[in-house]
C-alpha cells in the first residue's frame, strides 16, 4: 500500500490504465485503410492488364484478318490482270480462227461453212473435226492454244468468284472486330483514367514495365526489328489520344510482303502529331493514302500513312516543332475501314521497328 501512495508510482499506474482502457480500433482502422487501398490499388492494376491483354488479343486477331485481306486484294489484282490478258489472247486466237473458217471455205470446203452457220458461237466452231480437217500444224498449235486460254481463263474466273466471296466474309469478321475492340477500348480508357487519378504509383509502374518489356524485346532481337530506342529519346507519341497497339513488326502483308511498321488504332479524327522537330513531306498513293514523311532532326524519317486529312495549311518542306498536329488518324489507302495510323521509321535508309520507340511514350 505504501507504493501506492508515491505520486510517480501513481502516474505510471494511470497512464498504464488509460491506455489500457482506450479503443485499439484507430490503429487497426488505419492498417485496415492501407489494406484496403492496396487491395484497390491491386484491383485497378489488373483490371488495366485484363482490359490491355484483351486489347491485344483483339489487335492480333484484327491482323490476322487484316493479313488475309491484304493478300486476298493482292490475289484479285493479280486474276484480274491475267483475265484481261487472257482475254486479248483470246480476242487475238479467235480473229485467227474466223481466218481459218474463210480460208477453209475459199479452198472449196463447203463443209466448214455449212457448220460455221450450224455453230452456236466460235468455241463450238473451232472444235469440229470440218475445220481441223482444214487446218495445217500452225493453225491446229493455235487452237489448241485458244482452247488452252479459254480453260485457263474459266479456272482463273471461279477463283476470282471464290476469292471475292471470302473477302466480303472477312470484311463482316473485320467489322465485328473492330467493334468490339471499340468497346474493349472504352474499358481499356475507363481502367487507365482510374489508374492515373488513383493510382499514380501503380500506374507509374505499370508503363515503366511496359517500357522495360518492350526495351528487353528490342534487346532480344538483331537488325531493323529490334528498333533503335537508344536514339529516339526525348520523342512524343504520335496520337494525341487513347490508342492501342502491339508488336505487329513482320505480320504478313500482301504480295508476300512483311510489316514494316506499327499500327496505332485510333478513332478517326484523332490528332496526329510530329514525335520530333523536323521538315515535311506530303504524299499519296493507293497503298498508304495520304501521308506524311516527318524528316527528324535527329537523324529519323517518321512516316505517318493512312491519314484523313493533312493539317490545313501544312506543305511539303515546311518545319514542325515536336508536338505539332500534322493530320488526323483516318483509313485511306489500304487500311480497309479500320481508322489507324501505320507508323514506320526509317534510319540509314533502312525500316525499322518502331514499337520500341512508341511503347514507352504512348
Amino acid at each position: 500500500m505504501r507504493n501506492l501512495r508515491n505520486p510517480r508510482t501513481l502516474l505510471v499506474l494511470l497512464v498504464l490504465a488509460l491506455l489500457a482502457l482506450t479503443p485499439v480500433g484507430a490503429n487497426a482502422q488505419s492498417k485496415g485503410d492501407v489494406d484496403t487501398a492496396k487491395s484497390a490499388a491491386d484491383r485497378a492494376l489488373e483490371a488495366l492488364e485484363e482490359a490491355d491483354a484483351e486489347l491485344a488479343a483483339g489487335l492480333e486477331e484484327l491482323e490476322r484478318i487484316n493479313g488475309k485481306l491484304y493478300n486476298l486484294a493482292w490475289r484479285i489484282d493479280k486474276l484480274d490482270e491475267a483475265l484481261y490478258t487472257y482475254g486479248q489472247d483470246v480476242s487475238n486466237l479467235e480473229i485467227r480462227a474466223r481466218d481459218l473458217v474463210i480460208d477453209a471455205y475459199t479452198s472449196g470446203g463447203r463443209s466448214v461453212m455449212t457448220t460455221a452457220f450450224t455453230a452456236g458461237n466460235i468455241q463450238d466452231l473451232i472444235t469440229t473435226q470440218a475445220l481441223y480437217d482444214k487446218a495445217t500444224t500452225q493453225d491446229l498449235a493455235e487452237l489448241d492454244q485458244l482452247g488452252a486460254v479459254r480453260r485457263q481463263m474459266d479456272r482463273l474466273t471461279v477463283e476470282l468468284i471464290d476469292k471475292t466471296a471470302e473477302v466480303e466474309v472477312l470484311k463482316a469478321d473485320q467489322a465485328a472486330v473492330v467493334a468490339s475492340l471499340s468497346e474493349i477500348q472504352a474499358r481499356a480508357d475507363a481502367a487507365h483514367a482510374e489508374a492515373k487519378e488513383k493510382y499514380q504509383s501503380v500506374y507509374a509502374k505499370y508503363r515503366a514495365r511496359l517500357a522495360r518489356e518492350a526495351a528487353a524485346r528490342a534487346a532480344r532481337a538483331s537488325g531493323p526489328s529490334a528498333g533503335i530506342p537508344g536514339l529516339t529519346k526525348g520523342v512524343v507519341c504520335p496520337v494525341k489520344g487513347s490508342n492501342y497497339f502491339i508488336d505487329s513488326w513482320g505480320y504478313a502483308r500482301s504480295g508476300g510482303r512483311s510489316h514494316h511498321g506499327t499500327d496505332l488504332m485510333a478513332r478517326n479524327g484523332t490528332e496526329l502529331v510530329a514525335m520530333t522537330s523536323g521538315k515535311v513531306r506530303l504524299n499519296s498513293h493507293s497503298l498508304g493514302g495520304k501521308q506524311v514523311y516527318v524528316y527528324g532532326d535527329d537523324g529519323i524519317t517518321y512516316y505517318y500513312a493512312h491519314l484523313s486529312k493533312w493539317v490545313s495549311g501544312m506543305n511539303t518542306g515546311d518545319r514542325v516543332n515536336k508536338g505539332q498536329t500534322v493530320g488526323f488518324v483516318g483509313d485511306t489507302g489500304n487500311a480497309r475501314g479500320t481508322p489507324h495510323l501505320h507508323l514506320g521509321m526509317i534510319a540509314g535508309g533502312v525500316y525499322v521497328n518502331p514499337y520500341p520507340t512508341v511503347r514507352p511514350v504512348c
